[in-house]
């Protein structure tokens, strides 16, 4: 049985991803964590095999961050990024961190499966391009990688200064952010960024 590690702050995408672990015939669901940078500590003191670790989650660092330094500490763990919010900046950054696999949050349980099955088999699977999904004037393509953040924690309901906390910014740092999308998307205000996103599916609830 491999043994696997979640890094997942969405408790949703979370249970999701262990119910598909747990009730799998090869592998075993050592841990979760909610934060990315707990996930180093994780691996120094328990045997993993496999993470799936998504981008956008609790903690000093992202998940591509966080899966570099893992792979160059524990070359042999392999790591398969999980994400809703998948951009060409995304896959270039995830493969440059020495990431195994990148695939969507949202996949099916016999896909995501599938993809872990290979990558433990030492392929490389990533999709062939990112998604083009339209906010507003906009796509996903316009936005910077901190932008996408706002925007996701903007759909899931947090005000500026929520947001502000949760990312260790100022709250005007974050209203110049979304000043930023809105003159972007064209849209009215950030009530209209959310119900776009969530009309383009651009992150999976």
């Amino acid at each position: 049985m491999k043994k696997v590690m979640i890094v997942e702050d969405q408790r949703i995408h979370r249970e999701y991803m262990e119910n598909i672990v747990k009730y799998s015939d090869s592998y075993e669901l050592v841990t979760s964590v909610t934060a990315a940078d707990l996930a180093a500590s994780v691996c120094t003191d328990t045997k993993i095999d496999l993470i799936l670790m998504d981008i956008a989650v609790n903690g000093s660092l992202d998940g591509i961050e966080a899966a570099a330094g893992i792979k160059s500490r524990f070359p042999n763990i392999k790591i398969v990024i999980v994400t809703s919010m998948l951009d060409e900046t995304c896959l270039k950054r995830a493969k440059d961190a020495g990431v195994d696999s990148l695939w969507y949050k949202d996949a099916s349980k016999e896909n995501l499966l599938e993809v872990m099955d290979a990558t433990m088999l030492g392929e490389n699977i990533f999709p062939e391009a990112a998604p083009k999904v339209l906010i507003g004037s906009a796509s996903n393509k316009d936005f910077t990688k901190t932008e996408v953040i706002i925007l996701r924690e903007i759909v899931n309901g947090l005000s500026n200064k929520q947001i502000a906390e949760k990312l260790g910014a100022t709250e005007n740092t974050i209203n110049w952010h979304v000043k930023n999308l809105l003159s972007k998307t064209k849209l009215a205000n950030r009530t209209m960024l959310a119900i776009s996103a969530a009309r383009g599916n651009l992150f999976s609830k």
